[in-house]
C-alpha cells in the first residue's frame, strides 16, 4: 500500500501527459472501459503501468483528478471550436474571436478563459478525442423528437427513388 511518503507530488511535463494519454487509450482499446468509467482493477493497472513507464507513483485519486481535468478542458475546447463566431488563428495557434464574444463565452462557460491565449496541441487533441469522445455529451449528435425523422430511423425501409431528401414537415 502506498503511504504519503511514497506518493509523488510532481509537476506534469509534456512527456508524462503523453504517457498518461497513451496508457488510457491502450486501456480503452483493451476494453477496460466498457461504459463510461474504469473499475477498481483497471485503475490499479493504470497506476502500475504509469509507475513502470515514468517512475512516478500516483494514487487512483490523483490519476482520476488528472483524467477529469483533461476531460473538462477537452469538453470546453470542443464546445468553443464548434461555436458560431469562433474562428482559428493559424498564426497564433489559438481560437480567435472578438473581445465581446470572448467576454460572453468566459461568462457562459466556466474554464474558458485559459483558451483565449492558449490551445490544446493538435496531437494531444487527437488523443483526447480517443479518450473522451464516446463518454462526453458535446451536442454533436443531438436529436429531439420535434426535429423530425432521423436518417438512421429509416434503416431497413425500402427507399423510394422519387422521394425528396428533405425532412417532412410534421407540424
Amino acid at each position: 500500500m502506498d503511504t504519503p511518503e511514497t506518493i509523488d507530488k510532481v509537476v506534469w511535463n509534456k512527456e508524462m501527459l503523453h504517457v498518461f494519454c497513451d496508457l488510457f487509450i491502450k486501456a480503452i482499446d483493451m476494453e477496460m472501459r466498457p461504459n463510461t468509467h474504469f473499475d477498481k482493477a483497471d485503475w490499479k493497472y493504470l497506476q502500475t503501468s504509469f509507475k513502470e513507464i515514468t517512475g512516478h507513483t500516483f494514487t487512483k485519486k490523483q490519476l482520476k483528478n488528472k483524467w477529469d481535468g483533461y476531460k473538462k478542458d477537452w469538453r470546453i475546447w470542443t464546445k468553443l471550436i464548434s461555436e458560431t463566431g469562433m474562428g482559428w488563428s493559424a498564426e497564433l495557434g489559438t481560437i480567435s474571436a472578438s473581445d465581446e464574444l470572448w467576454k460572453t463565452k468566459i461568462q457562459e462557460i466556466r474554464g474558458t478563459k485559459k483558451f483565449r491565449r492558449a490551445s490544446i496541441e493538435p496531437f494531444l487533441r487527437l488523443k483526447f478525442n480517443r479518450m473522451f469522445s464516446n463518454i462526453v455529451a458535446t451536442g454533436q449528435y443531438i436529436w429531439a423528437p420535434s426535429a423530425g425523422i432521423r436518417r438512421d430511423d429509416n434503416v431497413g425501409v425500402a427507399e423510394d427513388p422519387n422521394a425528396n431528401d428533405e425532412q417532412p414537415n410534421l407540424e
